[in-house]
């Protein structure tokens, strides 16, 4: 049974996307753009997740940039939806990347990846879904990430914190779609944009979810999908994810977690320039050069897992 305190975020949430819409170096992404948008809302889905569209700024003018939209968008907002209250969380150095709007009945989170910044796929305009126009009375349209990024964003997601919401959202996708080549390259992109080590993706280590499953999960959904059925899902997800990779794909990721990746492996263009993906390449080159038996360390745990 659908809970009615997520029925009024989802209400408000309907409330504040033409606002949000109105900025075009924004896109939507995650479980609002998979619900509410691609799908007929197997799910209801309570957060505004958005990407900066851009992967050419430089980090200090995308935080500017970023902090601008948001400060219109909260004007826009208030002045059309009152009572309403808005709290401001801020990334450091005076940015803010992240809006909690609250009514009496209501909470949404407005939220903007700092640094997964950029697309490899053009985005596209999309309405909100027949369904949750029908049962919402209300209508919204906006700019949504490309198919690809996506899924391969919520894959990445699904395997790193495993919650019930990512994995329901997955079970869908397999039992539609599936694990396409272009989601795949899409959880690539993300893969190598994640501050996990890769083998902790590709393989994680199974959590305990019971208890989000009972608290952050049931009520979102009007079908039944059981904690068993969570389980079932994130295996198949697991073994999708591992089955999808090529050799090439494989010897790209061994290369990259070297430190010295064969861009050409892949076939996408300008990878190399994506501000997380230097990002991590950094990351991984600083440690391999201070501390090399931890570096060889992490490079061993992927190769096992690869060539398993």
């Amino acid at each position: 049974m659908i809970r009615p305190e997520y029925r009024a975020q989802v209400d408000l949430l309907l409330s504040i996307l033409p606002h949000v819409a109105k900025e075009d170096s924004l896109a939507l992404k995650g479980g609002t753009a998979i619900n509410l948008f691609i799908r007929d809302m197997p799910r209801l889905s309570v957060d505004i997740d958005l990407t900066y569209l851009s992967w050419q700024d430089d980090r200090a003018t995308a935080l500017q940039n970023i902090t601008a939209a948001l400060d219109r968008i909260e004007e826009r907002i208030k002045r059309s939806i009152r009572p309403f209250s808005v709290t401001r969380v801020p990334v450091g150095q005076g940015q803010d990347v992240k809006l909690n709007c609250q009514t009496p009945t209501a909470q949404v989170k407005i939220e903007v990846n700092t640094t997964t910044r950029g697309i490899l796929f053009p985005e596209r305009m999309m309405p909100i879904s027949d369904a949750v126009q029908n049962e919402f009375k209300k209508f919204a349209a906006m700019k949504v990430v490309s198919h690809a990024e996506l899924y391969g964003g919520k894959i990445c997601a699904a395997l790193d914190r495993q919650h019930p919401r990512d994995i329901f959202d997955i079970h869908y996708l397999l039992k539609n779609e599936g694990f396409s080549n272009d989601i795949k390259q899409g959880f690539l992109f993300f893969l190598l944009s994640h501050a996990r080590p890769m083998h902790e993706l590709i393989n994680p280590k199974r959590q305990a979810q019971k208890q989000a499953f009972e608290n952050q999960f049931s009520g979102m959904t009007a079908e039944s999908f059981t904690y068993e059925n969570y389980e079932s899902v994130r295996e198949q997800l697991i073994i999708e994810v591992n089955k999808a990779l090529t050799e090439d794909d494989k010897q790209f990721l061994l290369t990259f977690k070297n430190g010295e990746p064969d861009w050409q492996l892949l076939k996408l263009d300008n990878l190399q320039y994506y501000p997380a993906i230097q990002w991590k390449l950094q990351n991984i080159q600083t440690l391999a050069k201070s501390n090399k038996s931890k570096h060889a360390d992490l490079l061993k745990r992927l190769e096992d897992i690869l060539v398993a």
